[in-house]
C-alpha cells in the first residue's frame, strides 16, 4: 500500500514538474528597485511583465517619472514583454543631486539609461521615449550607440534631430523660457500652479483622475534648483543621425501642439529606418489619452523589429 502511495506521489510530481517547465513565462509582479549611476547618483527603476519576452525601457519626459505609463505596465503589453522603466535623476523617486555638474552635458543622461541596460540584463530592448526623454534616449545613441537597441519609438518628442529654428521670434521665445528657468525660486504656491497647468497641457482632453494625480504630483519632486540645473542642457541632436541606422518611430497625438507632424516627417526622411505615425484624438501625451491604441502600434513596432 505504502509502495503504491509512494508511486502516486511520484507520478504527480513528474506531472507537476512537467507543466511547469512546460508553461510559458508568467508575468513578473512589480519590482521597485534601485540601481547606482557611475557618478554614485542612486536611479529608481521599475519592472514588470514577462521575464522570457521581448524587454522595453520606457523613459519619461520632464518633470515627471515612470508613473506616467501605468495605462502601458497594467496591459496586455505586460503578458508579452519584459517592461523595464526608470526615473531621470533629479526625478520622481530618483536621487536629486545639489551640484550643477550632476545635469550638465548630454554623457550622465546617456549614462544613467546605460546602467540601467547593464544592471538589469536586458539583451537589445526597445527605447520608448516621451517628450524630453526623446532628447535622453538619443544621447544614449551619441554616446553608445545603437547596436544593442533593437530599435527607439519617439513619443511626442523630435528629440533635437530636426534643424534648429533661426527665425528671431522662435529664438528669442527659446531664450525667455531658458531665462525664466534659470531664474526659477522655491516658491511651492508657484510650483503648485505650474503642475496643474502641465497636467493640462500634456492631453487632449482631460486625463483619468489617477493619471492627473501621478503627473502633478511628480511635477512637484523635480527640485527647482535641478530645473534651473537642466536648463542650459543642449537639445541639439542632428549630428547623430548618423548613428541612428536602425528602426526609429515618431509617434505623434495629432493635437499635440508641441510638435509638427511635418517637422517629423522631415527628421524622419533623413533616418533609413524612420517613420512617423500620427494618433487622431490625441495630445502630448497619448499613451494616456488613448493607451489601448498607443499599446497597439508600440506592439506592432516591436513585433517588426528584429529579435535579438
Amino acid at each position: 500500500m505504502r509502495h503504491r502511495a509512494a508511486l502516486l506521489c511520484a507520478l504527480l510530481l513528474g506531472s507537476a514538474t512537467a507543466s511547469l517547465i512546460a508553461a510559458p513565462a508568467a508575468a513578473a509582479g512589480p519590482l521597485h528597485d534601485f540601481v547606482t549611476a557611475p557618478d554614485g547618483v542612486p536611479l529608481c527603476v521599475f519592472e514588470t511583465g514577462n521575464p522570457a519576452g521581448r524587454e522595453l525601457l520606457f523613459i519619461h519626459g520632464y518633470s515627471q517619472s515612470q508613473a506616467v505609463f501605468k495605462r502601458q505596465f497594467e496591459s496586455d503589453l505586460a503578458r508579452d514583454f519584459r517592461i523595464v522603466a526608470l526615473d531621470l535623476r533629479g526625478h520622481g523617486c530618483s536621487g536629486k543631486p545639489w551640484d550643477e555638474q550632476s545635469y550638465s552635458g548630454t554623457r550622465v543622461w546617456a549614462d544613467d539609461v546605460a546602467t540601467v541596460i547593464r544592471e538589469r540584463g536586458l539583451k537589445r530592448p526597445v527605447l520608448v521615449a516621451w517628450s524630453f526623454g526623446g532628447y535622453i534616449a538619443v544621447h544614449y545613441a551619441r554616446h553608445h550607440g545603437v547596436g544593442d537597441l533593437a530599435g527607439l519609438v519617439l513619443v511626442g518628442s523630435n528629440a533635437g534631430l530636426p534643424p534648429e529654428p533661426t527665425d528671431a521670434a522662435t529664438l528669442e521665445r527659446f531664450a525667455r523660457q531658458r531665462e525664466a528657468r534659470r531664474a526659477m525660486v522655491p516658491d511651492i504656491e508657484a510650483q503648485i500652479a505650474s503642475g496643474r497647468g502641465f497636467v493640462r497641457l500634456m492631453t487632449a482632453q482631460p486625463a483619468p483622475p489617477d493619471l492627473q494625480e501621478i503627473m502633478f504630483a511628480t511635477h512637484q519632486m523635480l527640485p527647482v534648483y535641478a530645473q534651473r540645473a537642466m536648463s542650459g542642457l543642449s537639445l541639439a541632436n542632428q549630428d547623430v543621425i548618423p548613428r541612428l541606422t536602425g528602426p526609429v518611430l515618431f509617434l505623434v497625438g495629432a493635437q499635440d501642439g508641441s510638435q509638427s507632424a511635418e517637422v517629423l516627417r522631415t527628421a524622419a526622411g533623413q533616418l533609413p529606418q524612420g517613420r512617423v505615425e500620427v494618433m487622431e484624438g490625441a495630445g502630448h501625451a497619448p499613451f494616456i489619452d488613448a493607451p489601448e491604441a498607443f499599446n497597439a502600434r508600440l506592439r506592432a513596432f516591436v513585433e517588426a523589429t528584429a529579435r535579438p
